[in-house]
């Protein structure tokens, strides 16, 4: 009875700071280093949420284990929407992966609006004598076990979605675990490894500059960041996966707070202005969505990423 007593208390006064939020400095967690997509993404809303309400919204980077130290924070955090967590795919399912985390990813949190959805993208580095998906996938059935490939971090989601197209394309390449986007990609520029898959963010500088070669992107369709380069299905490889970004927040946290989340940013990011932003400096596309379609989409395609982790038999210490 005590116990009952005390969480309808609790609920009745989060229903009441929610009238009055927020109040006090909001911080939005962000599972990687700075510099990368999904934190320069909470940046920009951290710096337009501070044009409506004043300097209370800031970024704190808690990188480290594929994102499961800086969700554990977010999901142990109080719910009343000042401790938030930009999520992206890769950090989304990693929780899925280890053997033990201190929260459950399926109930942790909640879902706030999905801000940004983008293909990610098969490079390989130009001292490779390959042009194309068919001329890579060739060169690694003529050396099988001796091509290598790059990745982010291992059980990311673009480690996962070159693991896709290795057991698609029915060739055997090593792979080789970087500790984030910048020193796999300079890797992979050097030479060191010879193909990757990333984000359109942090391959296009070295694509533009000569050192990679972008030889497809695994959307259903070309990215309007990169029209001139094919999709892998076009290429004989059916393999299809997108990379998204959004924000959550604990698990009940007042919806009040929540759905206030959702219609500033979406206010935000839905103009012509921000959605040229997001295309040209990320790749992604702003989806249309409520809270509510956020998780109905979270749902599907949580699904469909366990579904590879478990072909793949990937489970992380």
């Amino acid at each position: 009875m005590t116990r009952v007593l005390f969480v309808v208390l609790l609920s009745g006064a989060l229903q009441a700071a929610a009238q009055t939020y927020p109040g006090k400095t909001v911080r939005i967690v962000v599972p990687f280093p700075a510099g990368g997509s999904t934190d320069v993404l909470a940046r920009m809303s951290a710096e337009h949420l501070n044009k409506t309400h004043g300097q209370l919204f800031i970024v704190d980077n808690r990188p480290g284990a594929t994102g499961t130290i800086a969700s554990a924070l977010v999901a142990n955090s109080a719910p009343d929407g000042y401790t938030l967590l930009m999520h992206s795919v890769s950090t989304y399912i990693a929780g899925y992966m280890y053997k033990k985390v201190s929260y459950d990813p399926a109930k942790a949190f909640a879902p706030i609006v999905n801000l940004s959805v983008n293909p990610f993208i098969l490079v390989s580095s130009a001292s490779l004598p390959v042009k194309s998906v068919k001329e890579l996938v060739a060169l690694a059935r003529s050396r099988p076990g001796d091509l290598t490939f790059g990745t982010v971090g291992m059980g990311s989601g673009a480690h996962l979605v070159a693991e896709m197209f290795n057991s698609a394309a029915r060739i055997k390449t090593v792979s080789v675990h970087y500790k984030g986007s910048a020193p796999c990609m300079v890797a992979l520029a050097s030479g060191e490894v010879g193909f990757s898959v990333n984000n359109i963010l942090d391959t296009r500088t070295f694509v533009n500059q000569g050192k990679l070669r972008a030889l497809a992107v695994t959307g259903s369709k070309p990215s309007p960041a990169m029209p001139d380069v094919p999709t892998l299905i076009d290429a004989g490889i059916q393999v299809e996966a997108n990379l998204w970004t959004g924000l959550f927040a604990p698990a009940a946290t007042p919806k009040p707070i929540v759905e206030q989340l959702n219609q500033e940013l979406m206010r935000i990011f839905d103009t012509r202005e921000m959605r040229e932003w997001l295309l040209n400096s990320l790749g992604g596309e702003l989806p249309a969505n409520t809270p509510e379609q956020f998780a109905t989409f979270l749902s599907t395609e949580t699904s469909r990423w366990q579904a590879t982790v478990r072909q793949l038999a990937i489970q992380l210490d």
